[in-house]
């Protein structure tokens, strides 16, 4: 009826069906929950990549989805040398910022040995400003469909943080624009992921902040992409939790 809002169900998408076994990879990944997603709807996958640089994430991503995974590292490096690998890889201790050489230096070499486990065992890249497209290892996309997640940091752009916004990798919301460096350099190696997934607060296309994210779909456009997104309410899906977000989910064309 007209003046009534239309629900998810009444907007005709393309249909899309995944047939090929499915390589994730989950950029700004905490914990792991676009996996557990998966998990929760039995859908089979594998863990391709990571991207998380908070240590403690990656202790919880490790003992959320490898419980039963340990590795021998055939590590024979020094504390120097495990000190300097870890600040060199970018880790952080407070989410907020990369932790500095002085306090690395102050963990015992048993915690920077598990940490360097850690980031082994969970395929982790680390710190989105240093990876690269040729690390995600994107191939075979004819028989292998790869979902790339990008739930980027929300702080500046949520109510309850500074509104500095997403115009700039200054911001932690202008992360984006590492996703959108790295897909371009996944671009010009051939190999894209076939399908985004990106998770935010519904601020991320409010008035404030609207130019960046049309300049984003355009930019994913470009690079191949179609773009669908909503807001979704948490309530209206049987969770207990009055939490609105915003979904957009991406198909290379083709």
């Amino acid at each position: 009826m007209q003046g009534e809002q239309l629900s998810i169900y009444d907007i005709e998408y393309p249909k899309y069906k995944i047939t090929k076994p499915i390589r994730l990879i989950e950029l700004f990944a905490g914990y792991g929950s676009q996996a557990l997603a998966l998990k929760y709807l039995n859908v089979p996958f594998e863990h391709w990549k990571i991207c998380e640089w908070a240590v403690k994430s990656v202790q919880a991503y490790k003992d959320i989805h490898f419980t039963d995974v340990d590795i021998k590292l055939n590590d024979n490096r020094t504390k120097d040398e495990m000190i300097d690998f870890l600040y060199q890889k970018g880790i952080s201790s407070n989410w907020n910022e990369p932790t500095t050489k002085e306090q690395i230096q102050r963990l015992s070499e048993d915690t920077l040995r598990t940490i360097i486990k850690n980031i082994a065992i969970t395929h982790n890249l680390v710190n989105i400003q240093q990876v690269k497209g040729e690390d995600l290892e994107i191939k075979d996309t004819d028989k292998y469909d790869y979902i790339m997640t990008y739930s980027f940091p929300c702080q500046d752009l949520s109510n309850a943080g500074q509104k500095k916004g997403m115009s700039d990798t200054s911001t932690r919301s202008g992360m984006l624009w590492e996703v959108e460096r790295i897909l371009q350099e996944c671009k010009d190696l051939g190999n894209l992921p076939q399908i985004l997934l990106m998770e935010n607060v519904p601020q991320v296309h409010s008035v404030d902040n609207l130019d960046d994210f049309n300049k984003w779909k355009l930019r994913l456009e470009e690079l191949g992409y179609n773009n669908y997104f909503q807001d979704l309410l948490a309530t209206d899906y049987g969770i207990p939790q009055t939490r609105n977000r915003t979904f957009m989910i991406c198909i290379l064309k083709g």
